[in-house]
C-alpha cells in the first residue's frame, strides 16, 4: 500500500502499462526506472514546463530510464503524447553541467500539449503524415510536419527567451540531426528570429 505522494508501483499505472513491452525490459527492470509528474519535476525543468502556460501539463508523467535500458540511440528523449508520458535517458535528465541545454523537456512537453488540445488521437497522428511545408516536401514527414513544427517552435520560443541566439540553436540541433533536416529548422527559426 502505497502513501499519498509516494510513487506507486509502475504495474499499478495504468498509462505506463506497455512501458516493459515498449523498452524490452527484462523481470525487474522496470523497477529501475523513476517516475514522476511534470508539476513536480526539480527547478532547473520547471522554466520549460512553465513557459507553455498549460496547467493540463502538471500531470504528465516523466519516467527517467537508466542509461543502460535507453533504446532511442543519441537522442535524449521521447513522448508518447497519447499515453501522457515522457521519457528521458537518466544521465542527460541528471546533468549538472548545461542541463537539457537545448531543452528537449519543453519539446516533449509541447507535443503533450499539442495531442491534448488535438480534435482527437486521429487528428494528431494524421498531421504526424501531413508535411508542414509544401516546398520542403521530402520522402519522410519527419521532421516536416505539424507535429514537429508545434514542438519544435515552442522549444525555439522558450530558447530564445533564454538567451539563446539562432546560430547557438543552430549549432545544437546539428549534434541530433542531418543536413537534409535544416531547410526546416530555418523556415521555425525564421518565425522565431526573424529572417
Amino acid at each position: 500500500m502505497s502513501m499519498e505522494g509516494e510513487p506507486k508501483p509502475i504495474e499499478q499505472q495504468p498509462e505506463l502499462k506497455n512501458l516493459r513491452e515498449y523498452l524490452g525490459l527484462k523481470e525487474g527492470d522496470i523497477e529501475r526506472v523513476s517516475l514522476l509528474k511534470a508539476k513536480d519535476l526539480p527547478g532547473q525543468y520547471q522554466a520549460q514546463r512553465e513557459s507553455l502556460h498549460d496547467e493540463k501539463l502538471d500531470g504528465i508523467t516523466i519516467a527517467v530510464i537508466p542509461d543502460d535500458l535507453w533504446i532511442k540511440g543519441s537522442q535524449p528523449s521521447e513522448s508518447i503524447a497519447e499515453n501522457q508520458l515522457i521519457l528521458i535517458k537518466q544521465s542527460y535528465f541528471e546533468a549538472q553541467e548545461n542541463p537539457d541545454e537545448i531543452a528537449w523537456l519543453c519539446h516533449e512537453l509541447a507535443h503533450c500539449q499539442n495531442f491534448l488540445d488535438s480534435e482527437s488521437p486521429e487528428a494528431y497522428q494524421s498531421n504526424m503524415q501531413k508535411f508542414a511545408f509544401e516546398d520542403l516536401k521530402t520522402e519522410y514527414t519527419y521532421p516536416n510536419n505539424p507535429v514537429e513544427q508545434f514542438a519544435f517552435t515552442k522549444q525555439f520560443q522558450y530558447l530564445k527567451e533564454q538567451g539563446k541566439s539562432r546560430e547557438e540553436v543552430l549549432t545544437m540541433l546539428g549534434k541530433y540531426y542531418h543536413e537534409e533536416d535544416f531547410p526546416f529548422f530555418n523556415k521555425l527559426l525564421d518565425s522565431v528570429y526573424g529572417k
